[in-house]
């Protein structure tokens, strides 16, 4: 049996997920809390296979994963926002669904990240394969930059690759927006192919 917590601010949703679970005798409902504090309690005194939790702080989710990375978080976000479905992704969720979801999206969401799976909206998809793609060729070609490479400007890359806007690239680096400046002209791939990675970022992004 899995056993699944929810949180959500709107009594509305917190009844509809509440019964949608009910409904299913293979989930075992642990708690429907109001308050994301409670989670980590619930968690820390139950066996807590999943949580199901609506449009949690980027920062609340993080710290949950963080203590909890044996349960899977299921995320609810509002429409199709694609920064708020990256904000969950790089934050921990194992699943993203809009807040409008079947329910037999939502069960099937559920019985997906129990076995080891993750969801996630289709609009992503492209985004996060071209990223990735274009990072590893560039860096493929430019093998003395690669080494001298940190961890923290592969982030950097991978946020410009994939389009997203300066305030996204600084939530998705845990940074606040008033201390980051982006003041690189459009992502051009042949620019950093010319003078590699490295050089290419020292050049025309300054990130505090």
């Amino acid at each position: 049996m899995v056993a699944i917590a929810i949180f959500s601010a709107d009594p509305a949703m917190r009844r509809s997920l509440e019964q949608l679970l009910r409904e299913d005798s293979s989930f075992s409902i642990v708690g429907v809390v109001d308050d994301p504090a409670a989670i980590s309690l619930l968690i820390d005194q139950n066996h807590v296979n999943v949580v199901l939790a609506d449009v949690p702080l980027r920062e609340r989710l993080a710290d949950w994963r963080l203590r909890h990375n044996q349960t899977a978080f299921v995320i609810f976000v509002d429409g199709a926002d694609e920064e708020d479905s990256l904000d969950a992704l790089y934050a921990g969720a194992r699943a993203i669904l809009p807040r409008t979801a079947k329910p037999d999206e939502i069960v099937t969401a559920i019985k997906a990240v129990t076995n080891g799976l993750a969801v996630l909206p289709s609009e992503l998809l492209p985004m996060l394969l071209s990223g990735a793609s274009l990072v590893g060729e560039l860096l493929d070609d430019n093998d003395a930059d690669r080494a001298r490479l940190t961890p923290r400007e592969l982030e950097v890359l991978a946020a410009m690759a994939d389009g997203v806007s300066n305030k996204a690239i600084a939530r998705r680096l845990g940074i606040s927006f008033h201390t980051a400046s982006f003041t690189s002209p459009p992502f051009s791939p042949s620019s950093m192919r010319t003078v590699g990675p490295k050089r290419w970022l020292g050049l025309h992004n300054s990130v505090s």
